[in-house]
């Protein structure tokens, strides 16, 4: 934690001396500050769940992690950050992760009733500045054997383009640590991976005892954001983000390969339906369908608010939510849309089921539940 010592003078008189002492105190440094209790925690900013058992487990702002569901208490976490919590993956009763703004990647192997700090800005940076060294001496090896003029072109291009993210890095450690983590999933104890702004991608096959910079994993250079993370069937996994990023991953995270993007805005949520289709939303209401996972048609949602969160309900049918509260039912079958506001009109930025057709909305306006219309109304 960062100090900053205070020069001051303490005068006392003690055998006609006079003694100065220095005093020293504490920056406020949200990054390594404990979340403070929060009686009206789900009335803060919340971004993210996933389901655990009957409970929920839910993360926000201030480093806040409930844990609970509407029909019960919801219990705050111990958590040792005050950082803003954008996502939750769960794995099993007791091991679990979340990731947050300034790098923070956290763990918990008791249910969430504690949680540990495993990674954080500062050890982000790092992270990359290594890799990028790496990536700097392969290149220059690659320079220094081919032969091929057309190839060497290429390579001394690459090689500029990785300079100039060098000295962007050398910069950022001078600014310290602020790059978010935008989401986190595991797909075993073992196996996991988290992504963020910049084309940050993590991943770690120990637990998460140590992780490994795989930015080059997909095709990026320009280094769009990567908002989401969304399991799919045996293992799949599909990563989503700027200009309509969108790739695909069978072999948990080890290798990906480029989708062909039915648009070219921002995407910030995907969801797999119950027959493996593959829903992707986004900037402007934007929603489109892949029947096979591949080959996307466009669905109209009659909105131009961005979908921010999603989910398959076990009905059958889709709800996509985003800004201004707006809520958009789907019927897959038929493809008719209901679209309308959620009466707090606040943005909304994921959504759970709930019990029958009741689900949990996370938003601005805290954690909400909301009573959809029956199927076919």
């Amino acid at each position: 934690m960062k100090r900053i010592a205070l020069a001051g003078m303490v005068s006392a008189l003690l055998t006609g001396a006079a003694l100065s002492q220095p005093v020293v105190a504490e920056t406020y440094d949200p990054l390594f500050t404990a979340a403070p209790n929060a009686p009206r925690a789900t009335q803060g900013l919340l971004l993210g769940a996933e389901k655990i058992g009957q409970n929920f487990v839910v993360v926000g702002d201030y480093g806040t992690i409930l844990i609970g569901s509407p029909a019960s208490e919801w219990q705050q976490s111990n958590v040792p950050t005050s950082i803003l919590l954008t996502s939750v993956s769960v794995i099993d009763d007791n091991y679990m992760w979340a990731a947050g703004h300034q790098g923070v990647l956290l763990q918990s192997t008791n249910g969430g009733e504690d949680w540990r700090m495993v990674l954080d800005g500062h050890e982000l940076l790092e992270l990359e500045y290594s890799w990028l060294q790496e990536k700097e001496a392969e290149l220059a090896a690659a320079i220094e054997d081919t032969e091929d003029e057309y190839e060497r072109e290429e390579l001394e291009y690459a090689l500029d383009e990785l300079s100039f993210q060098m000295g962007g890095a050398e910069i950022q450690f001078e600014v310290g640590p602020t790059k978010p983590l935008l989401d986190v999933h595991f797909f075993n104890r073992d196996v996991g991976m988290a992504v963020g702004a910049f084309g940050t991608i993590l991943r770690t096959t120990d637990g998460g005892a140590s992780w490994q910079v795989a930015n080059d994993a997909i095709d990026n250079v320009i280094g769009y954001h990567i908002n989401k993370l969304v399991a799919g069937p045996n293992d799949s996994l599909i990563l989503i983000g700027e200009a309509g990023l969108l790739a695909r991953s069978d072999d948990m995270g080890e290798t990906f390969e480029m989708l062909d993007s039915p648009y070219h805005g921002s995407l910030f949520g995907a969801l797999f339906d119950d027959n493996g289709g593959l829903w992707v939303y986004g900037l402007r209401g934007n929603v489109f369908v892949a029947e096979d996972g591949y080959n996307f048609t466009p669905v109209d949602v009659d909105t131009r608010y961005n979908l921010n969160g999603g989910v398959a309900l076990a009905d059958g049918r889709i709800v996509l939510v985003g800004h201004a509260g707006v809520m958009a039912v789907i019927e897959p079958d038929t493809m008719q849309v209901n679209v309308f506001n959620h009466p707090s009109g606040s943005p909304i930025s994921d959504i759970q089921q709930g019990i029958g057709n009741e689900v949990i909305l996370l938003g601005r306006a805290g954690l909400q539940t909301f009573a959809l219309p029956a199927t076919g109304q």
